[in-house]
């Protein structure tokens, strides 16, 4: 190394990473490698960073300029090794421009060829697409020219044709001759395929003057076709000529005319056959005044398709044929159903009122009948999505206003419900009990609720286009239900809250001398006033009804339902399957509801034996008696009613296990009052005594502080309590309650222990 980097290197002798990692062969740290620098992703700010974890940066700094001054000494002595042969290569460098030209000129000759072939090649390709446009020109006209051919021999093979089709005559003057009618439906197949050939060329030459000058030839030969065909196929239909109405219904498809087929077809055919039904049936009923008076408009419909199937059915069933070639005609739907739909309901008008919900329904059936008969003569699946989706089909079914008929038995069906749940009285007509029926339903509200869910499936109310609207009225009426009950437990607790606020109130004046408050309003049946006065045995039974309703709906009603939603889609019928379990379960919630309210009830009447607990007071104050040895009286009566209640039909009727919990939970809440209670009385009874033992020292003076031993007033009362509390245990455990782990039942029997323990 020079002598720069032995000066550079003198710098960096300090103690630490040099004497750690020593030194290489080349005088470098162990931790200094240049050839990091000639990486490709090398950056200099991870090498400073990898670097300065153990080396001072005062020695890297001195490493990297030791290393620079190195480059730099490299550098120079690179460039003065070969420095004499820099300086005479231009000088070696002889006769470059002779070279350059020598190059150049057989490139120059071989441009000059290229740029002549090329211009051989366009001149060529110029030629051939002017060759082409020229043949393409050509072809046009010719393709012109053999349109103008082709259509002028067609128009005048249709009018030859046509007047061949002349000289054979009239149908109607052929005497009933078959073999002329056939002729002729022969000749006149032939004239039609003439004319669609005229047609088609026609359409191809649209705007040409040639074409345009046979416009008024074409539609004469047209029109005269037409009228050909219509009196060939009418004759045909007539005179029950199969062959020839096979001939002219050919006709009528190759020149596409379906529509003037199916009108023949109608005319001649279907309506004669209609009218004679319908006149048959008139004459049947002379006295009848409408299809709603007497049930005709089934018979009606019913003679009426007998009359088509017998007249038109082999008609119907060789157009409808597989092998037929008579697709194109649908004349089931634009020849019979409309000359059915048009003439029955200019007959019987008032068969399709949806007035008398029940008649609407008869003859909306009858109806689905008729249609059920024509599709049978659909030979596939083809043949029966036309005549479903043609236009006679979608106005048939328009005539029956079915969103009408479901807003009547909407009024109908809810009406019932809404009648019995909102109707005043006393008691309300809600909680009376109900006409025997399958569930074993006691009260009349779950019963009109059960007999609506019903009626929305009953087979003279359920219509299948109206699913979807019968099955939300039923889930409605679930709805309604569940808010009735809902409401009804509102107003209950409102109105325990307000009783509860009196309650605590002076049971005289108003404090101040402010007037005392106005009686409340009568309860409001609609908004759930129902509640308010309902008894144990009224709550007992609706929670046994509310709960039968609901274990009824995902599992009966949902039965009910399957076989009614078989045609509907799968996500349909999963759809349906789970509202009715929510619907179940917003009635299993609003139970819950009922059951806490009876558990209320029953221990707000079990509480009312607690005020015989204040009454212990006087049996022991200021009296002689000797301390209790057994309860009171009043303790084994307190859970009465509620035993009364198990006892009864009515709570026989309960599920074991919620008669299990309505125990649990009135026993919980009448020990809680009863633990209120007693620890009043005793807390008011320590405050007496405390004052009066007060009062007596300062009368008697220290002397006479001591008093006899023996217990207080306090204390009898105390174990008089206490006994009274393991009584009511003891009862308790009789109706099944365990107390022991009962945090309520401990409350009381803390309350009631002596104040010293």
């Amino acid at each position: 190394m020079g002598g720069t980097e032995m000066q550079a290197r003198s710098h960096s002798s300090d103690f630490g990473a040099e004497e750690i990692f020593g030194r290489t062969r080349e005088g470098l740290p162990l931790w200094f490698k240049p050839e990091r620098f000639l990486e490709p992703k090398f950056e200099a700010e991870a090498f400073v960073a990898d670097l300065r974890r153990f080396v001072p940066l005062d020695t890297l700094s001195a490493e990297l300029e030791a290393h620079l001054a190195t480059l730099k000494q490299r550098l120079v002595e690179v460039i003065n090794e070969d420095y004499a042969d820099f300086v005479s290569l231009s000088g070696k460098l002889v006769n470059v421009d002779g070279a350059v030209l020598r190059m150049q000129k057989p490139l120059l000759e071989v441009q000059t060829q290229l740029e002549v072939a090329r211009g051989a090649v366009a001149a060529e390709l110029e030629a051939l697409r002017a060759g082409l446009a020229r043949r393409q020109a050509v072809a046009q006209a010719r393709a012109l020219l053999e349109l103008m051919q082709a259509t002028a021999h067609a128009m005048s093979k249709v009018e030859k044709l046509a007047a061949e089709v002349d000289a054979l005559g009239n149908p109607a003057d052929d005497g009933g001759d078959s073999g002329a009618l056939d002729a002729r439906a022969r000749m006149a197949e032939r004239l039609a395929g003439e004319v669609a050939r005229l047609n088609f060329h026609a359409a191809r030459g649209q705007g040409l003057p040639f074409v345009e000058a046979l416009e008024g030839r074409r539609r004469t030969a047209a029109g005269r076709l037409a009228a050909l065909l219509g009196a060939g196929l009418a004759a045909a239909l007539r005179r029950r000529n199969a062959s020839a109405r096979q001939h002219c219904l050919q006709a009528y498809a190759a020149v596409g005319d379906a529509a003037g087929a199916e009108q023949v077809v109608r005319a001649e055919l279907v309506a004669p056959l209609v009218a004679h039904a319908l006149a048959e049936q008139k004459a049947a009923r002379p006295r009848a005044g409408g299809a709603s008076a007497d049930g005709s408009f089934p018979a009606v419909l019913a003679a009426v398709a007998d009359a088509v199937e017998a007249g038109a059915g082999p008609l119907l069933e060789a157009a409808l044929a597989p092998q037929s070639g008579l697709h194109a005609f649908n004349l089931l739907a634009n020849a019979v159903l409309a000359e059915i739909d048009e003439a029955v309901a200019a007959a019987l008008p008032g068969a399709y009122s949806p007035g008398v919900p029940s008649t609407f329904l008869t003859n909306y059936s009858a109806a689905l009948g008729l249609l059920a008969r024509l599709e049978k003569l659909c030979p596939g699946r083809a043949a029966l999505a036309a005549f479903r989706g043609s236009a006679a089909h979608a106005s048939f079914l328009r005539r029956w206003k079915l969103g009408v008929y479901a807003s009547l038995r909407f009024q109908e069906i809810a009406g019932a419900v809404e009648a019995v749940l909102v109707e005043p009285g006393a008691p309300p007509p809600a909680l009376a009990a109900a006409a025997p029926n399958e569930l074993g339903l006691q009260l009349q509200a779950p019963a009109a609720l059960h007999a609506a869910l019903l009626r929305c499936t009953a087979p003279d109310v359920w219509v299948h286009a109206l699913a979807d609207k019968l099955l939300r009225l039923a889930l409605q009426l679930v709805a309604r239900a569940a808010a009735w009950l809902a409401a009804g437990l509102a107003a209950r607790a409102a109105a325990a809250e307000a009783a509860a606020a009196a309650a605590a109130g002076a049971p005289g004046a108003a404090p101040g001398g402010m007037p005392p408050p106005e009686a409340p309003a009568p309860p409001d049946l609609a908004a759930g006033g129902w509640a308010v006065g309902a008894g144990a045995e009224a709550l007992a039974r609706l929670l046994v009804d509310v709960g039968a309703l609901a274990a009824w709906l995902p599992d009966g009603y949902a039965q009910r339902l399957a076989p009614l939603l078989a045609c509907a889609p799968q996500q349909a019928a999963e759809a349906a399957a789970a509202a009715l379990d929510a619907a179940a379960e917003s009635l299993e919630r609003q139970a819950q509801g009922v059951a806490a309210a009876l558990g209320a009830e029953l221990a707000t009447g079990c509480a009312a034996a607690l005020r015989h607990v204040r009454a212990v007071t006087a049996t022991y104050r200021m009296t002689t008696r000797p301390p209790p040895s057994r309860p009171s009286h009043y303790a084994a009566g307190i859970l009465s009613p509620l035993r009364a209640f198990l006892d009864a039909p009515h709570g026989q009727a309960l599920p074991a296990v919620t008669r299990a919990s309505l125990a649990q939970g009135v026993v919980a809440a009448v020990a809680g009052s009863f633990a209120a209670a007693a620890g009043d009385t005793l807390v008011t009874l320590r405050r007496t005594e405390s004052s009066l033992r007060r009062l007596k020292k300062t009368r008697a003076g220290d002397g006479a502080a001591g008093e006899a031993a023996g217990l207080s007033d306090t204390d009898k009362v105390g174990r008089q309590l206490a006994l009274d509390a393991q009584e009511y245990g003891r009862q308790a455990e009789a109706l099944g309650v365990a107390t022991a782990d009962m945090p309520e039942y401990r409350a009381l029997m803390a309350a009631v222990a002596p104040a010293d323990l």
